[in-house]
């Protein structure tokens, strides 16, 4: 009150023949522009918290931090950005772990639980970023929008935070446990209410691969961070608040969650998901989708043995959906007896089965499942560790890894071999020393042509999806932020005929497999603008398949986004600067790679992505993207060396970082 009288007098005294009503109305301009640039409540906060010193320090979001970033990941860069945390050690101290929450976390919406963490990768030294669902995410975005973690702690610690109650309690008697068990320590000592996320024993020593666990095996898994929060001492987060969401117009916002989740929960995607999860191996092989032995071989019998219908009928206990999720796809699995004997374990998805499975030849579904779980409680990313053996086992065939160099025979299909050597990946021991740090450094070391087996860009492994069979997605891969990375982007669903945004956007749709293997430059601009949807996907902290198959089921689902942002926070956007958003995320995060090195040297394909197959749907197909990376450099507004000019930056209003 005193504020707004004082500046009225001011206005008066500078402007006295203004009337009453003119005043009233530029007062409530200035208040209304200093309070869009505080920031205040209704956008939420963010909490910094100094390991070193034990302090924290509150931020309130701006609209304009809204306007420009979204949330989430969006958050995250710029903040990385400002700090210019590329100039640093990815497990240096002065390399931040920053967790945000989306846009649209823990409201109606559906499938609206995840959270993103993000630092410089110790995997691949550039940007690395992971999200995840469960509940954690949903929790804390009750109380925080997002948590920057400065500096190391001097000995373990975990952040515990009740409310507005923050606190940095010892975790000496957690160093050296599980996920699992932290989790369950955690939630018997604070209350079940506690919402916790958390490294294994692989992030306490700083193994590259190492991911962050949440929940019931929720995984950031992707990039290291695992490591990165491991080398801040600090093992986990503990979350519970009794607040909640605040909306511009609950009722309308709601009105159409449940009309969504409804939709969602009906459609025959919903019933896929829930029966088999993402582990439709043997169907997406038929798509010539899969890769073999290492991406040598063009199908495989053992496809059949490790598919969702066998797990659904030898393993499965329960369904376990993540927060406010009709669709279901993480379950809960058990091996009641014999060498695998497991018992509250995730399901594998889709890419962990095809990364232990098609990837190393193993067909024991069981096995698979143990070994999931292994990187589940020891905290390691699955994709990375299974391609990682994979090349090992190609290395072995070839003699160029031998029986001294391991301890034991590796060879294809050999399960037991695999958990040995998962373990020892896991523990930074023997031959798991070098292949810890993941296939491209692994393959430095060894050497003696070992690169020809490579399958990774950028230092981060490719996932399981092949694009020798999806051209597009080969351009995806190679120009991914976070190196190969098929949730980066839809290139894979587009021309497969999983989305419904394609007409809303302007994008291609399904194509037959002789249309879409081949280099064409128009395919360019789609996958740039699906690139930018999965910014946008990620910074309003929703589920990949809430856009993907959401977009089929619910037609007019991006205009329904819209209208759900405008009843949240009284933003309303048109779909043109929803996906400049997208663009500005993308393309700060390039500059951010661009600093660390990144240039078009490195948006490359692999030599194993290239590897021509003998037989089947793509034969002799050998992945090319030049002209489409030429063209695609054109629609982004980039140079010749991959770098964004500066009308580009101008344009989306990131030219002073």
């Amino acid at each position: 009150m005193v504020f707004s009288l004082s500046l009225y007098l001011i206005i008066l005294k500078l402007n006295p023949n203004l009337s009453n009503l003119l005043i009233i109305f530029t007062l409530r301009s200035i208040i209304k522009a200093i309070e869009d640039k505080m920031g205040n409540e209704k956008f939420g906060k963010i909490l910094k918290v100094n390991l070193k010193n034990k302090s924290f320090n509150e931020r309130y979001i701006n609209k304009n931090d809204v306007m420009t970033f979204l949330g989430g990941p969006g958050f995250a860069i710029d903040y990385l950005m400002k700090q210019k945390v590329f100039e640093y050690d990815p497990l240096s101290e002065k390399n931040p772990l920053v967790v945000m929450t989306g846009l649209l976390t823990s409201t109606s919406f559906p499938c609206s639980g995840f959270y993103s963490v993000s630092a410089r990768s110790p995997l691949t030294t550039i940007y690395g970023e992971g999200l995840s669902g469960g509940f954690f995410g949903a929790e804390l975005r009750k109380v925080l929008n997002g948590i920057i973690i400065e500096n190391k702690a001097d000995s373990p610690v975990y952040l515990k935070i009740e409310d507005d109650h923050y606190e940095l309690k010892d975790a000496s008697d957690l160093w050296g446990l599980t996920t699992d068990k932290t989790i369950q320590n955690l939630r018997s000592e604070l209350g079940k209410n506690y919402k916790v996320t958390c490294i294994g024993t692989s992030g306490e020593i700083n193994v590259p691969l190492a991911s962050i666990i949440n929940d019931h095996f929720r995984a950031v898994g992707r990039g290291g961070m695992g490591a990165v929060m491991g080398s801040k001492n600090l093992k986990a987060i503990a979350v519970k608040s009794s607040k909640k969401i605040d909306y511009f117009n609950e009722e309308k916002f709601n009105n159409i969650s449940k009309s969504i989740f409804l939709s969602f929960k009906k459609s025959a995607m919903g019933d896929v998901l829930k029966n088999f999860g993402t582990n439709n191996i043997d169907y997406f092989e038929r798509l010539a989708d899969v890769p073999h032995k290492n991406w040598t071989l063009h199908k495989w019998k053992g496809v059949n043995e490790i598919s969702g219908s066998v797990v659904l009928e030898r393993l499965h206990v329960k369904s376990r959906p993540c927060y406010l999720c009709p669709f279901s796809c993480g379950r809960e699995i058990e091996i009641k007896e014999g060498p695998y004997k497991i018992s509250n374990a995730a399901c594998s998805e889709y890419e962990t089965t095809a990364a232990f499975g098609a990837m190393c030849l193993i067909s024991n579904v069981e096995a698979i499942a143990y070994m999931n779980h292994l990187c589940n409680t020891m905290g390691v990313d699955t994709i990375s560790a299974g391609c990682t053996i994979a090349f090992a086992m190609d290395c072995y065939e070839k003699s160029i890894l031998t029986q001294d160099d391991i301890g034991f025979p590796l060879e294809w299909g050999d399960a037991d071999a695999a958990i040995k050597l998962l373990n020892l990946m896991c523990k930074k021991e023997g031959i798991g020393k070098i292949l810890s740090n993941g296939s491209r450094k692994a393959s430095e070391i060894i050497g003696n042509g070992s690169e020809e087996f490579l399958a990774e860009i950028k230092g981060l492994e490719a996932p399981m999806h092949d694009p020798r069979a999806i051209f597009p997605l080969g351009l995806q891969y190679a120009t991914s932020n976070r190196g190969a990375c098929h949730l980066r982007g839809f290139a894979n669903d587009l021309y497969s005929g999983f989305t419904g945004f394609n007409e809303a956007l302007k994008i291609s749709k399904e194509k037959p497999i002789k249309e879409r293997t081949i280099d064409n430059p128009e395919f360019a601009r789609d996958v740039a603008i699906s690139q930018n949807l999965s910014e946008i996907n990620n910074a309003l902290g929703i589920c990949r398949q809430s856009i993907s198959s959401g977009s089929q089921i619910v037609e007019n689902l991006l205009d329904l986004i819209l209208d759900e942002i405008y009843y949240l926070i009284e933003i309303k956007l048109a779909l043109s600067e929803l996906m400049e958003i997208g663009e500005r995320i993308f393309n700060l995060k390039r500059v951010f790679n661009n600093k660390c090195g990144i240039t078009k040297k490195d948006d490359r394909i692999p030599p194993r992505l290239k590897f021509p197959l003998e037989k089947g749907r793509v034969k002799d197909k050998v992945l090319t993207i030049d002209l489409m990376l030429e063209e695609y450099y054109k629609f982004r507004g980039w140079d010749v060396n991959g770098i964004p000019t500066k009308n580009k930056l101008f344009e989306l209003k990131i030219e002073n970082y």
